[in-house]
């Protein structure tokens, strides 16, 4: 019997299980629910280059950041910025794309980020601040704490059928946020 092949779209994220690594693998045209765990030895070593240095589409990337500017923008007008954080969905790979060599790492997975640390390239001069008609506005006050993270929907359940939906993954950036008047 011949073996069968899946075609890797990228590796999401990695982890430790006892004193092995694991990858999460998310295979090409299977939705999350496929992705699998997949041991450090049966990983070819472009696709853990890929993993390490990503290269996502520009376009996925000027998505990804409009989205970011636009939660951070809204929140910040809107006054809703919780407990000074914000959860926005982002591909790991692109927030390594944005951000890896950058940042002070402060503990829990946290870096603090400095507004010369978000490329012009991709965020406008402006994105971190929001104004009313009046020209009164907030800011945020840098050192800007984000991390990434992967996180899994809370349980496995059963639909009416008696099939089985397994846990997906989420992939999140989770910003910690001081506002400042300006």
């Amino acid at each position: 019997m011949a073996s069968q092949f899946y075609e890797v779209e990228r590796i999401v994220a990695s982890r430790k299980k006892g004193t092995k690594l694991e990858y999460l693998v998310l295979w090409t045209d299977y939705p999350k629910e496929q992705a699998s765990w997949v041991r450090h030895k049966d990983v070819p070593p472009a696709l853990l280059r890929s993993f390490v240095n990503p290269t996502p589409s520009i376009r996925v990337v000027l998505d990804c950041v409009s989205v970011f500017m636009h939660h951070v923008g809204s929140s910040l007008s809107a006054g809703t910025i919780r407990r000074n954080q914000l959860r926005i969905d982002m591909p790991s790979d692109v927030f390594r794309f944005l951000f890896d060599g950058k940042g002070k790492s402060v503990g829990q997975g946290y870096k603090e980020y400095e507004l010369c640390e978000f490329d012009d390239k991709y965020f406008t001069n402006d994105w971190y601040a929001s104004y009313d008609a009046n020209g009164d506005g907030c800011a945020i006050d840098f050192p800007l704490r984000m991390k990434s993270s992967v996180s899994w929907s809370r349980s496995q359940r059963f639909m009416k059928n008696k099939e089985l939906v397994k846990k997906i993954y989420f992939e999140r950036v989770y910003i910690y946020v001081v506002k400042k008047r300006i």
